[in-house]
């Protein structure tokens, strides 16, 4: 029996095979890929690259950053609150040494201590040491002024976290006298122990807020202060007109 099978077509009805690709071709595919490339990756261009440096010689972040300061200082009964638009190089650097004793880290020379402490604390603000040589001049200061706000910053967080670990002692303590008289079966004396951590609370509750009215008063008389002294004659006008005064005499 003589076998079947599929017939091969003849070389005659075979259609032609696909001309090869042109150069033209390759250099096209290329270029469109290339294009479709670039067009989905996202571009750089127009992203906000300012640095906290910019911020720093903004006038309103200063006289921001120069409030809080003298805020913190005040609240912690430091004679030293800085005087804007430039502190005295003595002022910025008493101001220095009194916020690093708030965060209870040794220091003997500003210049040599200082920079430790910032590298310790991981500060994102670059000090040189030529601004701590010179620290009243005008290029120096917005770099100081950002340290001590950011000091400022660490500082009340640590007086945050005292508070807290203070409050979480009282808390415990009343929880645990409250659940002995509730095992006890002693109501009157759970009725006690509330009664007593309550008013502890209210007190602390008053206590903070007549702090932050004083403190608020404070800062009001100083400004006021501050605004008189800008609008009034300085001293040597004072001097020049009472020269004048004697001499019409």
């Amino acid at each position: 029996m003589k076998a079947t099978g599929r017939r091969h077509p003849k070389d005659s009805i075979r259609p032609p095979p696909p001309p090869p690709p042109s150069v033209d071709h390759h250099s096209q595919f290329n270029r469109n890929s290339d294009t479709s490339f670039t067009n989905s990756r996202p571009s750089s261009l127009g992203i906000n690259r300012s640095s906290a440096s910019d911020a720093h010689t903004n006038r309103s972040y200063q006289l921001s950053a120069i409030r809080t300061i003298n805020f913190f200082l005040a609240s912690h009964s430091s004679p030293l609150p800085l005087k804007p638009p430039f502190p005295s190089a003595k002022d910025i650097s008493e101001t220095l040494k009194f916020l690093i004793s708030q965060l209870d880290f040794p220091t003997t020379k500003l210049e040599d201590d200082l920079p430790i402490l910032l590298k310790h604390l991981n500060c994102p603000i670059k000090l040189n040491k030529s601004a701590l040589k010179a620290p009243g001049t005008p290029h120096a200061w917005p770099s100081l002024l950002g340290v001590m706000h950011w000091l400022v910053q660490i500082a009340l967080y640590n007086d945050h976290l005292v508070s807290n670990l203070e409050c979480f002692d009282n808390t415990f303590v009343y929880a645990l006298d409250s659940y002995l008289h509730y095992i006890r079966g002693d109501d009157d004396g759970m009725e006690a122990v509330d009664r007593e951590f309550m008013g502890k609370l209210e007190r602390e509750r008053d206590a903070v807020a007549e702090g932050v009215k004083a403190l608020e008063k404070e800062v009001a008389g100083r400004e006021g202060r501050l605004e008189e002294l800008r609008s009034g004659p300085s001293a040597k006008e004072v001097v020049e007109k009472e020269r004048g005064c004697w001499r019409m005499m």
